[in-house]
């Protein structure tokens, strides 16, 4: 098959979420309201999609009473639907949503958004990140036809074992280190209820957003940095949980994230001075991995969606 790296990339991070237990439970139920919502399969029902994701997801809240571990599965659940939505909406372009895994994220990527405490290391909560890639030959080309040298100037294989699987990581570090410069990442926190987890994306934006801190914090290890990206954000999509009535522009919760970096989104229509609709991140973020616009390139892509994106299950 004639696949460039971002759509294999974008194909394992969607298939991802199809292996874990919580999304692949809950999608036969999603997938029948999704289905309902788009029954012409047009640009325009797909990009849509981001005004009714809460009602997506409540499709399988059968209980008032949750328990610990409901909330737990649910955050997981309403992480993987994000992303699942996203990669759907950016098909044929450059810019691949996976959700957090050592297995797919480029090293200089997760070296860049390290936060350092004295000697300590901690990561960011960045359940999704969004990666573009820069419009150069490597990414769109057939993958089978990359070459690629490691940071000593050493040939990586493009396949691996006696299967012949595409090296993806190894091959993604090496073109990663090379364009990092010109590579942009975005960083997306989702949580299901809003009013507990506000300050969580607030703080972590300001210290991404900081030039300079007094104690011996400091961003990025191994020579990375995202000061030295083309772009970078933080943003914050919830369900949201709580009843619509009690969340105002004046609220303490949509104040705490008001200014964040990378924007404040709901799986709902757009609210002025509360929230943005998801389906607004990709014009205002997720803007820059193709020369057209996103419904354009949907469009060029619906002829595929039951072959090279069968992985999405529509």
């Amino acid at each position: 098959m004639n696949q460039n790296i971002v759509e294999y990339l974008r194909k394992q991070s969607v298939e991802n979420l199809f292996s874990t237990n919580v999304f692949n439970t809950a999608w036969p139920t999603w997938q029948q309201k999704i289905q309902s919502l788009i029954p012409a399969k047009t640009q325009h029902q797909i990009l849509s999609l981001g005004d009714s994701l809460r009602d997506i997801f409540y499709t399988t809240n059968n209980s008032s009473e949750r328990s610990q571990s409901d909330v737990s599965g649910g955050g997981a659940g309403w992480e993987a639907l994000v992303c699942w939505y996203l990669n759907l909406c950016l098909i044929g372009r450059r810019t691949v949503v996976i959700k957090h895994s050592k297995k797919l994220i480029p090293e200089p990527i997760s070296n860049a958004i390290t936060v350092n405490y004295g000697s300590f290391i901690s990561n960011t909560e960045s359940d999704l990140i969004a990666i573009t890639f820069p419009n150069k030959s490597h990414y769109k080309v057939n993958k089978d036809d990359i070459s690629a040298k490691d940071i000593n100037g050493n040939d990586v294989n493009i396949y691996t074992g006696k299967a012949r699987r595409f090296n993806l990581l190894p091959v993604l570090n090496a073109l990663v280190a090379e364009d990092f410069k010109e590579i942009e990442i975005h960083i997306i926190q989702c949580k299901t209820n809003w009013n507990d987890n506000a300050q969580i994306p607030m703080l972590w934006d300001m210290i991404y957003s900081a030039q300079a801190f007094r104690t011996g914090i400091t961003i990025g290890r191994e020579g990375y940095s995202i000061t030295d990206i083309k772009k970078f954000s933080y943003s914050f999509v919830t369900v949201p949980t709580v009843k619509l009535d009690k969340i105002k522009a004046t609220s303490v919760a949509v104040q705490r994230v008001r200014n964040i970096s990378g924007g404040n989104y709901w799986g709902l229509p757009t609210s002025s001075g509360v929230a943005s609709s998801i389906k607004e991140m990709l014009e205002r973020n997720l803007k820059s991995g193709d020369s057209l616009n996103h419904l354009s390139t949907i469009k060029n892509e619906l002829i595929k969606l039951d072959t090279d994106y069968e992985y999405f299950k529509l």
